[in-house]
């Protein structure tokens, strides 16, 4: 100890040379848990940088389905203002009959619905079979245009002829 001045000696250690050197000790371990928490948020953010990038990806996908689904309308609103402009003014032949075989099911469910409902009031305990029979009547010549009413008018004539049999 007498060769080497005091404190200089590289075997002994004064006491703050040694307090010092377990705070480097510390220090190193928090560095060891700042370089963990380094390594953690770096592979999370590249974590979600991937899920961002995957998302924008989905995204344009996105963008280009409605881009197709929006020229698609387009093409078809255009479809549909051509045969506009083409079509005959008042119609073809097809749409003239489909019109009048609609307005003469309605004026007959009308006159059926009328005759009901007045021969009700007049007397509520009217025969219901005879009614049946009326609106039959007003029913047939349009049973053709709705496979429902014509299976309304097969069932409802088997019940008639049930009940009068």
């Amino acid at each position: 100890s007498e060769a080497h001045p005091r404190g200089s000696c590289p075997f002994v250690r004064p006491p703050v040379v040694r307090a010092m050197a377990g705070g480097y000790a510390e220090a190193s371990g928090w560095q060891r848990t700042v370089a963990d928490q380094y390594e953690e948020d770096r592979a999370r953010r590249l974590a979600l940088e991937r899920e961002l990038e995957e998302l924008q990806m989905e995204s344009e996908r996105g963008k280009q389905v409605l881009d197709n689904l929006a020229e698609k309308i387009q093409a078809l609103r255009a479809e549909v203002e051509r045969q506009r402009r083409t079509k005959p003014e008042r119609g073809c032949a097809s749409c003239h009959a489909v019109t009048l075989q609609v307005d003469a099911a309605a004026q007959s469910l009308l006159g059926s619905a009328g005759h009901v409902a007045r021969a009700l009031l007049r007397d509520m305990g009217a025969d219901r079979a005879e009614l049946l029979e009326t609106v039959l009547r007003y029913l047939e010549p349009v049973k053709h245009l709705d496979p429902d009413l014509e299976d309304l008018y097969t069932r409802a004539q088997a019940s008639i002829s049930r009940v009068s049999a």
